[in-house]
């Protein structure tokens, strides 16, 4: 084995840091800024053999997957100093907008917080039918028993089933022959009203010995609500397929939070931390300051968890959401809880919003939970013409937050405040509450131009060619409109021709 130390190393957020061997550089895992390391160089791609100097903040008993399954990025260090770099990250990346210092909103646990898990089937070598998570980057199956961030009741279904399945001599899918039955197993579990979802995701609609396992897991008495059989035949990654048929129970759970009850089915967009969500929610209802006589837009609405909050407090909500199924459960969820103010549309919420800037409709708040991507500028510009006093933008992914912040300062909207709450432990991500405040043009131009890392004489230029043009200018650091230019090419594969203004 050929091993070579490397001294005082260095790592920003992501835990990883960055070596030369032969000219060629190499990131290596799980590591914490200042460690002496030493690095296996003999295999095809160098790896972490030993930590030589530990970091204070590094611990032992985290996930002993982390390593292969790239799921965690920081079960290596305490929670305490995990919530550290988070902070750091999220004020240096906003930093440009002068805001007030961001907090983390801790959760009450970093471990086995996650309502919704979903495994991966194989057979192993000893011809058991065993499951796991994709390898980081690649589609090799990490064989895990025992996942420390999905709900141990989850674990303990999946151990189950995973005996059941073997007993029953049921074939897992393989990718490369594209032979088998079972692909995926998707579960949700009600952290308050102790209700299991069990999806059993097979490739195609044939599943020999379908009965025979949905009896055997009915013995177990796992506390199993409802089990889905979900029908997925495409050369594809995605996990679930256009039709399903329930195979046992209603096809759906419940589950209580803040108060209210919501139906979910195996396709509906529901938070994955049930007790992060109501933290989340309430924070992002009381920064959103909704009077009685508020008319609000819920756009990216899910299931309807944050309109039925928010009915509350308004005298009307809407709710806009793509997924048609998520709609037909926001409409049963708004039945159950009695809620008559709310109404649910079934549309993109581009389109949508679009559509009442052109009929000139105007609404008083808009709360918006987009996926990964982010929202549109089409979106963005439709607020602007709806007369919108505040937007409260939640989002888990801030890289396409700060993106989108600068589409909203473009259209007079000004970022008030980001809070952070840790909805994911033990991973890179966080949920992030941005609060948007419609503003009078000489004070927005103002913000542009401290946006802008030269100043200057940016508030001069933007005052002149706002007499001669309405089209505002955005004002961007050079750093952040490649990021934009970047992240633009990844979505659509094009790079906007649109010339942006640089100071």
């Amino acid at each position: 084995m050929a091993l070579k130390e490397f001294k005082n190393v260095s790592v920003g957020y992501i835990p990883d840091t960055e070596i030369e061997l032969n000219k060629k550089k190499y990131k290596i895992h799980d590591v914490i800024n200042g460690e002496d390391i030493l690095v296996d160089t003999d295999k095809n791609y160098p790896t972490l053999s030993k930590v030589l100097k530990p970091s204070k903040d590094r611990i032992y008993d985290g996930c002993p997957y982390q390593a292969e399954c790239g799921g965690c990025q920081f079960q290596h260090v305490s929670y305490e100093y995990e919530k550290k770099l988070k902070e750091k990250y999220l004020n240096d990346l906003f930093k440009p907008f002068d805001l007030p210092y961001i907090k983390l909103v801790s959760g009450d646990s970093p471990l086995h917080y996650r309502n919704k898990c979903q495994m991966t089937y194989k057979l192993s070598k000893t011809k058991k039918v065993v499951c796991g998570l994709y390898e980081e980057y690649s589609h090799k199956i990490v064989t895990i028993s025992n996942c420390l961030l999905q709900a141990n009741e989850a674990n303990h279904v999946i151990e189950a089933l995973n005996k059941v399945l073997t007993k029953n001599k049921i074939r897992p899918y393989d990718e490369k022959t594209r032979e088998g039955n079972l692909r995926h197993v998707y579960i949700r579990y009600g952290f308050n009203s102790k209700e299991i979802m069990v999806v059993l995701v097979t490739n195609g609609e044939m599943f020999p010995g379908r009965n025979n396992v949905v009896t055997d897991l009915k013995k177990l008495n796992l506390g199993i609500t409802t089990i889905v059989q979900n029908y997925n035949s495409r050369d594809t990654s995605i996990v679930l397929g256009d039709k399903e048929k329930v195979i046992y129970g209603p096809g759906y759970i419940y589950e209580f939070v803040g108060g209210y009850k919501f139906k979910i089915s195996g396709t509906s967009f529901f938070q994955i931390n049930t007790i992060g969500m109501e933290k989340l929610y309430n924070l992002a209802l009381e920064k959103a300051e909704i009077k009685n006589t508020d008319f609000v837009i819920d756009a990216y609405c899910g299931v309807g968890t944050i309109s039925i909050f928010a009915s509350k407090y308004a005298k009307k909500v809407i709710g806009v959401e793509l997924n048609k199924n998520a709609i037909q459960d926001a409409k049963i969820n708004a039945k159950i809880n009695n809620i008559t103010n709310v109404d649910f549309i079934a549309d993109d919420a581009t389109n949508y919003m679009t559509h009442l800037a052109k009929d000139r409709v105007k609404c008083d708040v808009v709360l918006m939970d987009p996926p990964r991507d982010g929202s549109t500028k089409a979106f963005i510009n439709a607020i602007n013409y709806l007369g919108a006093r505040k937007v409260v933008y939640v989002s888990c992914n801030a890289e396409t937050l700060k993106r989108d912040l600068y589409l909203f300062s473009e259209n007079d909207y000004v970022v008030k405040s980001i809070t952070a709450v840790d909805m994911f432990p033990r991973t890179l991500h966080t949920e992030c509450v941005a609060v948007l405040e419609k503003d009078s043009e000489l004070e927005s131009l103002e913000k542009l131009s401290k946006i802008s890392k030269n100043g200057g004489n940016v508030l001069d230029e933007l005052n002149k060619k706002n007499k001669n043009n309405s089209n505002k200018m955005r004002v961007i650091p050079k750093a952040d409109i490649e990021m934009m230019r970047e992240d633009q090419y990844e979505r659509t594969g094009k790079i906007s021709s649109k010339k942006y203004k640089k100071y």
